[in-house]
């Protein structure tokens, strides 16, 4: 997760987390009662509600319990038309049963979710690894939201627009106020439909306005892939597990084997999941012949319980240093498992997010869709890593670290210590809170004073240095996105003469903004961060993101130490080849 919230990322963001197994039908084709008719069939959220207690209350006929159920469904009818006749606005009735809807699946669990039919659409293309818009990351700053990358072969790089665009209008209507969720949402759209955007762009007196029509966006799993030290290679599956992971994982591979890799990192950090079965081929790829991948255990007689192992007949036996974060979820833990527990390489960086349970995509007939837990997985050694949850407050399960118990909810006010289980070596690993690293490494966190520079004063100098405004600066002047661009040592130094510059636009921004809070002292304190800051930022505007990512490699600590411990990796690698080749005698 991001360590600065006010670093929110827009279009390119996917929704995270959720392991789909299966794709079910919710709502059959019953008639609806005529009396429930007129009042029910108002929208998608509503019909949802309908089918889940029409359904509930046919159960209760069989088991001689209807009456209480039908009170149940009255009261909620009554409720909700006492609400829509005299709450101070005006509520609808889809407005209300969605939030009626969401609040029942918040009982259950933190991943249980309702999908309105535009945001139902979004995740499936998304999980396609595409959708529909102008291709373009946006980000909120002060100020506004900017363009930061437009991405390769879109609607957004074609029409120019660039990093530091700011965005004023949309479809000719004000967005100066709109939040980056508001602004991502008004870009997407049907297919070959047609968007204004209007901007402000460094340099220029006037806004500028371009007519994009929107196409189909790819959204690769692998954000990068390149050899980060000799015969080491790296690849960065950040973007979720979602239908073309596994196919690109293949690629990416065989590109660093022609390249001359005899050893891999596999970049976990920040991948918030996706589907199961890509999970499964990406360790597949991985393990050898029979070995667990991971086991889904449902609720008994009602879903299908099941152990996947390992099938390639010739799996790659490099060695292998996972890299995971508190931002790795669910899929990633699925993987990250798999290799710890069988001893197929090291683990480093931080724990994981520790989400343990599956849900099933559930599509309805009005074109919304749910999302639901219908099982727990488990790592080849028997871990449940999902973390505690029983408090209730989505706060504490995200932000807060609790080891969980057997059932996956755990201890609130005094957390169980986690339980032991065993690698193949008999190393021991935990439970019930995410993947702890075999070597723990912090990452840089960015400060709150940090992110607070960034995200104002040293944002808007980045503009002016990249927009030409900075005068013997112009060696940092933007052109045209150069996307394959062959990395060089060095490139864009961050000169002391820039620094100056930086520090008397932050003297002038302070004035202006006076209730920021931002101080000379701040700035002293974290003068080097941001003369590293102003670098990266200039190469992601020259480069785009991937290439910033090759080309300041050595700023990473999680990744530098990688590299050092591969050796360690390829040790462990070959003493658990020995054990099975052992027991195999």
């Amino acid at each position: 997760m991001d360590p600065n919230p006010n670093l929110s990322k827009g279009e390119e963001s996917t929704p995270g987390g959720s392991i789909n197994v299966q794709i079910v039908k919710l709502i059959s084709n019953r008639p609806t009662p005529r009396q429930w008719r007129r009042t029910l069939i108002v929208g998608g959220g509503v019909l949802l509600l309908f089918a889940l207690l029409l359904g509930h209350r046919q159960a209760a006929g069989r088991s001689g319990t209807a009456g209480s159920e039908d009170k149940l469904f009255r009261g909620y009818l009554v409720a909700m038309e006492k609400v829509r006749q005299h709450h101070v606005e005006e509520v609808g009735y889809e407005q209300m049963t969605t939030g009626a809807v969401l609040g029942m699946l918040r009982t259950l669990d933190p991943h249980s979710n309702f999908y309105d039919r535009k945001s139902f659409e979004e995740m499936r293309l998304e999980q396609r690894s595409q959708y529909y818009g102008i291709g373009a990351t946006i980000q909120q700053r002060f100020g506004g939201v900017y363009i930061t990358e437009p991405f390769r072969n879109t609607p957004a790089l074609r029409a120019g627009l660039r990093y530091g665009d700011r965005i004023v209008a949309i479809d000719g209507k004000p967005a100066t106020d709109w939040d980056s969720d508001r602004v991502r949402d008004h870009l997407r759209g049907e297919l070959g439909t047609r968007v204004a955007v209007t901007v402000e762009r460094v340099g220029l007196a006037e806004p500028l306005t371009v007519t994009i029509e929107r196409g189909a966006v790819d959204l690769p799993s692998i954000s990068g892939t390149f050899l980060v030290a000799p015969k080491i290679g790296y690849v960065a599956l950040s973007r979720g597990f979602h239908s073309t992971t596994s196919d690109e994982l293949t690629s990416s591979i065989e590109k660093l084997k022609a390249a001359g890799m005899s050893s891999l990192i596999l970049d976990l950090r920040g991948n918030p999941g996706g589907f199961l079965d890509q999970a499964i081929r990406v360790s597949d790829k991985l393990l050898q012949e029979g070995q667990t991948i991971v086991s889904v255990r449902g609720r008994e007689g009602r879903t299908a319980t099941r152990d996947w192992k390992a099938e390639s007949g010739s799996p790659e036996t490099f060695p292998i240093i996972v890299l995971i974060d508190e931002g790795s979820a669910s899929a990633s833990e699925i993987v990250a498992g798999a290799i710890q527990d069988h001893d197929r390489g090291l683990i480093i960086g931080e724990p994981s997010f520790g989400k343990g349970l599956v849900q099933t995509i559930f599509p309805l007939r009005s074109g919304a869709g749910l999302t639901l837990t219908t099982a727990r997985y488990y790592t080849p050694s028997g871990r449940l890593i999902q973390r505690d949850y029983s408090s209730g407050s989505a706060y504490e399960y995200i932000f807060r670290r609790q080891a969980a118990g057997e059932n996956g909810k755990g201890m609130t006010e005094t957390p169980a210590a986690p339980a032991t289980y065993q690698t193949s070596l008999g190393r021991s690993v935990f439970g019930g809170g995410g993947i702890t690293p075999d070597l723990r490494v912090e990452s840089e966190e960015i400060s709150a004073e940090q992110g607070r520079l960034w995200t104002t004063g040293l944002f808007s100098f980045v503009r002016q240095l990249l927009g030409g405004q900075i005068p013997g600066a112009s060696a940092f002047r933007q052109g045209p996105l150069q996307l394959d661009h062959e990395p060089q040592a060095d490139e864009l130094p961050v000169s002391d003469a820039v620094m100056e510059a930086y520090r008397a636009h932050l003297r002038q921004f302070m004035r202006d903004n006076p209730t920021l809070g931002l101080t000379e002292e701040m700035a002293t304190t974290h003068h080097e961060w941001a003369r590293r800051k102003i670098r990266e930022e200039a190469l992601i505007a020259f480069y785009g993101a991937d290439k910033q990512r090759q080309m300041t490699t050595a700023t990473d600590p999680q990744l530098q130490r990688a590299i050092q411990e591969m050796p360690q990796a390829a040790q462990l690698a070959a003493r658990a080849e020995q054990a099975r080749k052992q027991a195999r005698r």
